[in-house]
């Protein structure tokens, strides 16, 4: 008989998409285990990329709790912005729990991921049990491996190709604001640009209407292979969500801007480390702050990419799965190897 897992998480058109994909990443390398997913919110939109699920239970906080009880699972695997020490409480002393979390909060959990590259143990400190094991920093993230093996192709039409994609959701509407900007400066004279506005996007529909007649620009909702995309560009311009590792591994110099509070110290990441330029949101709106920042990147692109050369963990995913495995393979609720 399979073991369980559980994953609870919420993936709708405000928050989650990169937290449903990148545990996605994460599950196919769990071999001979059943997945159960637990949602206190899931878009239709999205319940299309959760096919890895044997079932997909949904209902208020308090009812999922039930129903893990009910399922009874070797493991919990809990990524989710809302949910913290008062949840995991009632679920502690009877299964394992495995949290991903990048925001220091309080947990109750026997193992915690935090992929911030310079997160130490010293983080959680007092936040958590002293005997929790901390998977955090540079060994640890939720990218595949094949994002550092990415090959540039040449590009066909000679311009600079440029990938304009702000995750999901994107709340702040950088994604509208970008293109508007592109748009004013007529950026798409000089580069070759695509973007993706996001499965979940709010602003995707006057995106399409505002590029309705700019043929020499490619737009998309979704990305079904971001890989191959990535083959075939040079700059990049996006949020320091999910995807901004993903750039990082691929040594893909780019635009990072912070759309949300949990991305909050990415900026000053980039900036410390010279992996690309930031910007805010605000700055997006303004064409020759854009257009001027894109040339910075084209400008010191090769030494944006030597700089984000490790410092991800090409295997960063394959040393979550392992931990997960090693817990799936213990007893008890409270067994630490």
């Amino acid at each position: 008989m399979n073991k369980k897992l559980a994953v609870v998480l919420k993936a709708d058109k405000d928050i989650g998409t990169g937290h449903l994909m990148r545990v996605k990443s994460l599950l196919r390398h769990i071999d001979g285990v059943d997945f159960y997913l637990f949602t206190d919110s899931l878009s239709t939109e999205l319940e299309a990329f959760a096919t890895e699920y044997k079932s997909i239970i949904r209902g208020k906080v308090c009812e999922l709790v039930s129903a893990i009880k009910t399922l009874s699972p070797d493991l919990i695997l809990i990524d989710h912005y809302f949910l913290d020490y008062d949840f995991e409480k009632e679920l502690f002393k009877d299964f394992k729990i495995a949290v991903i979390d990048d925001l220091e909060r309080r947990h109750l959990c026997h193992v915690l991921f935090d992929q911030g590259r310079d997160k130490t143990e010293l983080n959680y400190k007092g936040l958590v049990p002293e005997n929790t094991l901390l998977c955090v920093g540079y060994h640890y993230n939720f990218i595949k491996p094949e994002f550092a093996k990415i090959k540039t192709t040449p590009s066909q039409s000679g311009k600079l190709r440029v990938l304009v994609n702000f995750g999901g959701s994107d709340p702040a509407h950088a994604c509208l604001y970008t293109v508007q900007s592109i748009i004013k400066a007529q950026l798409y004279k000089e580069y070759d640009i695509t973007v993706y506005s996001g499965i979940s996007n709010p602003d995707h529909d006057k995106i399409t209407e505002l590029l309705k007649d700019i043929r020499e620009i490619k737009h998309f909702r979704h990305c079904n292979d971001i890989l191959k995309e990535f083959e075939k560009t040079d700059l990049a311009v996006g949020a320091c969500g999910g995807m901004f590792v993903e750039r990082i591994l691929a040594r893909l110099p780019a635009i990072n801007v912070e759309i949300a509070d949990n991305q909050k110290g990415c900026g000053n990441f980039v900036k410390n480390f010279n992996l690309g330029v930031v910007m805010s949101v605000d700055e997006l709106k303004d064409e020759q702050i854009l257009s001027k920042s894109l040339e910075n990147v084209n400008r010191n692109r090769s030494i944006y990419a030597h700089n984000c050369a490790n410092v991800y963990d090409s295997c960063g995913l394959l040393n979550v799965a392992e931990v997960l495995k090693k817990f799936l393979d213990t007893k008890g609720s409270d067994s630490i190897f």
